[in-house]
């Protein structure tokens, strides 16, 4: 999986980070998965466990959860999105949170690194994420599933995994990548939730600040917006079906060889 680095660098020139500033109302049917991630990350933590994170954006998830942590790296291919998450990590005062412009399948750091490797909607690496994780290290990995937006995609003809609704589960694809790199792979959850846009104003200004529908377009893309705003508007706003997943994955611990 690669992200888009000049599409988050746009972002974070444009918002100032990577954030929507949409209003919307959330339903959480299975849990609002970005708290559920954080608290499978801060379990893991130690005063002195080492965390990377991975694809990290403006920084601001990571350094909500980085105090569990004696020390914690994140990496990003966005210069943009990389000197907001200076800004935000000088704003708290958490001089062992650092971020470095660093290439998810090439970190260069040494092996066995890590005690815990999160990504969060961003890359997944698994060889180098088992290389850089110490014996006995956790992945925890947050992706977007295959039904995301799927009404929303198909009414403008593309989009984020366009299509993938019609193949296997993307987080069992995720959690055989994980296996083929050998982790043992001890969570696969999927979250379904709704998102109601206040406004189609709110659902446009979303769909600038985030990859769900390539190269979004206000003007080029009127009809198709439109025609999705009509068919999906309820009493509670304008609807948007999310799908996204949590895998967790666990490096094996070395096994001592037995002497007779």
């Amino acid at each position: 999986m690669t992200m888009d680095a000049e599409f988050y660098s746009r972002v974070a020139e444009r918002f100032g980070g990577y954030f929507s500033d949409a209003r919307s109302t959330d339903v959480f049917a299975d849990g609002r998965p970005d708290a559920v991630f954080d608290e499978l990350v801060n379990a893991l933590g130690a005063s002195d466990a080492r965390l990377l994170d991975v694809g990290c954006a403006d920084g601001r998830s990571l350094l909500r959860i980085s105090r569990a942590y004696g020390a914690v790296v994140g990496i990003d291919l966005s210069p943009s999105m990389l000197e907001c998450a200076a800004r935000y990590r000088a704003e708290s005062g958490l001089s062992h949170v650092t971020f470095e412009l660093c290439d998810a399948a090439h970190t260069g750091l040494p092996d066995g690194y890590a005690d815990v490797v999160t990504s969060r909607r961003g890359p997944l690496m698994a060889r180098e994420f088992e290389r850089v994780l110490r014996p006995g290290g956790v992945v925890v990995y947050m992706g977007i599933g295959e039904q995301d937006a799927r009404a929303l995609k198909e009414t403008f003809g593309r989009g984020q995994n366009f299509d993938s609704w019609n193949a296997a589960p993307l987080s069992e694809e995720i959690a055989q990548e994980l296996s083929d790199a050998g982790f043992i792979v001890t969570r696969n959850q999927a979250f379904r939730f709704e998102e109601f846009y206040h406004s189609a104003s709110d659902l446009d200004t979303f769909l600038h600040q985030v990859p769900i529908v390539d190269n979004y377009d206000s003007e080029a893309d009127k009809k198709a917006f439109d025609g999705y705003v009509t068919a999906v508007t309820a009493s509670q706003g304008i609807r948007l079906s999310r799908h996204w997943f949590i895998v967790q994955a666990q490096k094996p611990a070395r096994v001592e060889s037995s002497h007779s």
